[in-house]
């Protein structure tokens, strides 16, 4: 890839002694293209320092990148994937003030579509995967560049998976709040099942009960003539009264 991108050959290749380097397959490899190798003293990475110097740089900056917008550490891919994506369109004094995207390829990186590692973002829906009543955009968070295409990487914290879309609006000052409340599931709680749903039938019964005995007693009140007394069952005016004597006894 290197060789068809830049039209260079590859001639010599300095690493250190990692399995990767050493494997059979990859030593047989570069003595059938003709790649010198130039391998470190073992436990000596002070040899090999530009590179351990490099890695160290794209590590640092993509804990940085983490800890600005208070990403999860299950992003660290993506991090260090965008870290190199900057670094390789930044100057280095290595190069004479170019940037390695320059050198590599002949022409200088375009760099308006840079946006903020982690920002909030709102990306369009397709209209034929909505219909007229729902939203037209969502949320999600920044997390990167497309590989092959004219895209941004997006992580969509619903259906928690990357998504690529171009069409996009940023918000590089907002960041997404993992630790907010309102950003967690919304669900219905619901009674456990060990509950014993006798006693709360129960209880609700007996605060029904006690909420119309409250009722009719607040009803009674108000009938009842301010300044007098309640009147007992013999004073009540639909009292028939008890017929002691005859019509004779009182005649005679």
């Amino acid at each position: 890839m290197t060789e068809l991108q830049s039209g260079h050959k590859v001639k010599s290749l300095r690493s250190d002694r990692g399995g990767e380097f050493m494997s059979n397959e990859f030593l047989a490899y570069c003595s059938e293209a003709g790649i010198q190798r130039q391998l470190t003293v073992a436990y000596s990475p002070q040899q090999n320092g530009v590179v351990e110097r490099k890695n160290m740089t794209v590590v640092e900056m993509a804990k940085s990148m983490l800890h600005e917008k208070s990403l999860p550490y299950e992003f660290w891919a993506e991090a260090v994937h965008t870290a190199v994506y900057l670094l390789n369109r930044c100057p280095s004094k290595s190069l004479e003030k170019m940037t390695p995207f320059e050198a590599y390829t002949g022409r200088k990186p375009g760099i308006a579509h840079l946006k903020v590692f982690g920002c909030l973002c709102h990306v369009l829906i397709p209209s034929v995967l909505r219909h007229k009543l729902e939203e037209n955009s969502h949320k999600c968070i920044f997390v990167g560049y497309g590989l092959c295409e004219k895209g941004y990487r997006l992580y969509d914290p619903k259906t928690r998976k990357i998504i690529l879309s171009r069409d996009v609006y940023f918000d590089e000052e907002v960041s997404w709040k993992w630790e907010n409340p309102s950003n967690a599931d919304v669900g219905i709680p619901m009674p456990d099942g060990n509950q014993d749903t006798a006693e709360t039938e129960q209880r609700v019964l007996d605060e029904q009960s006690q909420f119309l005995d409250t009722q009719m007693q607040m009803e009674e009140e108000e009938i009842a003539p301010q300044g007098e007394e309640m009147l007992d069952d013999t004073q009540r005016l639909d009292h028939t009264p008890h017929k002691w004597r005859s019509i004779n006894d009182i005649m005679a």
